[in-house]
């Protein structure tokens, strides 16, 4: 764990620059369907840039809103630096929703819902050319994105989390026989739930959000999590005053804690600066590390380059054709893929690049011509996620390809066989797209 204990010098420098005078820069609500029901979100884009730049998706804390004061905030430092972001609304059950959730309208939505709206807004940004999404979520927000990333596939490169929730398998006696009521009772009216003193719950949502479920304790789930994850907690923060000490007992080498000394649950006033401060340092080391032996697997957006070390390294490249939502290709980037490459396992025996089918999704081909990811693997016949094509330098297919997971626990050793087969075969011509042994 880091601890920092400073006057950010991102406001030093942002002062500064502010007297000289801000660039202008576009942004506005959103408004996209989910559902039946319309979700919104506030979009910031820095002068000169566009989705295709990247943008930090961002996720507010319990029954909280876009607008809040950590979120806008934060939005605004991000602008300053020329960091493009999107705060979203979850719905929480409510047509266009904005705002925080009143108390005294009835509780309906699920914890669970987060994970399908964040799904969707993942969905529009890849159609909108988006790249390089970055995951950001405060509190609740950070459990619900970590839940999200964890049990499904994105278009993800890094997570951001603020002070995420905590959660203790112990409940109380009162908290108890409410959940025992909730289970055996359509509604449970005048209880506290959450931020309400007194609520009507339906008792579905009371037993989402209060049952005892290892997945509300974000650092156990971060035990399992393959992104690279930064966690910020402050000193002074009174509401999950035990993430320090939890977090200090994680093993996950991909996720890093850095403690912001004085700052609390919201990161209020300068403490925001040393969070985008911190969170640009943590973006930048990523970019940085790009040169190093892939942590992920990287996407092929030009595969000319590839093609040369191919040829000059005697050495395939596989092809990981995936798509967005696809949970097998989640499976076996989690479970197989980076496990291997951090490993060493397949360096010097093969180059692994993603396809991904998803609208939006450009590369150039082994030719250097500009194609979308879908024709791309139609040239294939590569219609299933996820599949591993295995080519040479010229973009023929070396090895027989592997379409699906029969059996995740075999397929490292199968994988293994294949790279072998393809690497034996890289001397010979074949001919065309599916070919190969």
């Amino acid at each position: 764990m880091t601890i920092v204990a400073r006057q950010s010098q991102l406001f030093r420098i942002l002062a500064a620059a502010i007297l000289v005078g801000a660039m202008p820069a576009l942004g506005g609500e959103i408004r996209i369907e989910h559902q039946g029901l319309t979700v919104n979100g506030n979009l910031e884009l820095a002068a000169g840039q566009d989705l295709s730049d990247g943008v930090i998706l961002m996720l507010h804390g319990t029954l909280g809103h876009k607008d809040m004061e950590i979120m806008a905030t934060l939005q605004e430092r991000f602008l300053e630096i020329g960091r493009n972001s999107l705060a979203i609304n979850l719905s929480l059950d409510v047509d266009d929703r904005h705002g925080f959730y009143p108390c005294e309208r009835p509780h309906t939505h699920q914890n669970e819902d987060a994970l399908d709206e964040l799904d969707t807004w993942l969905a529009w940004l890849v159609e909108q050319g988006g790249r390089d999404i970055v995951l950001l979520g405060h509190s609740r927000g950070g459990n619900q994105i970590t839940r999200y990333v964890v049990a499904r596939d994105s278009a993800v490169t890094a997570v951001i989390l603020l002070a995420p929730a905590t959660a203790s398998r112990d409940i109380s006696a009162d908290v108890m026989a409410d959940l025992e009521q909730a289970r055996a009772s359509e509604w449970l009216d005048g209880i506290s739930f959450l931020h309400c003193a007194r609520a009507r719950v339906r008792g579905t949502t009371f037993d989402s959000y209060t049952a005892p479920q290892e997945a509300a304790d974000t650092p156990r789930l971060l035990e399992d999590i393959a992104l690279p994850v930064v966690v910020i907690s402050g000193s002074e923060d009174s509401v999950v005053p035990d993430l320090p000490e939890k977090m200090a007992g994680l093993s996950n080498h991909n996720v890093r804690h850095i403690a912001v000394d004085g700052a609390d649950h919201f990161f209020r006033d300068l403490y925001a600066y040393d969070v985008v401060e911190l969170s640009l340092e943590f973006l930048e080391s990523l970019d940085a590390a790009v040169i190093e032996p892939e942590a992920l697997i990287r996407s092929a957006e030009s595969l000319e380059g590839v093609a040369v070390r191919s040829s000059s390294e005697q050495v395939p490249i596989i092809i990981f054709v995936s798509q967005h939502g696809c949970e097998y290709c989640a499976a076996l980037r989690k479970h197989v893929l980076i496990p291997m490459i951090r490993a060493g396992e397949l360096e010097g025996l093969a180059i692994i690049r993603e396809v991904s089918l998803d609208q939006g999704f450009e590369l150039k081909d082994f030719q250097g011509e500009l194609s979308a990811g879908r024709d791309f693997a139609d040239r294939y016949g590569a219609h299933v996620t996820p599949t591993l094509l295995f080519v040479d330098g010229s973009g023929r297919e070396v090895a027989r390809r592997i379409v699906g997971i029969s059996n995740l626990e075999y397929y490292g050793f199968y994988l293994k066989q294949r790279i072998e087969k393809a690497r034996s075969n890289l001397p010979a011509a074949v001919s065309g797209p599916g070919g190969g042994d």
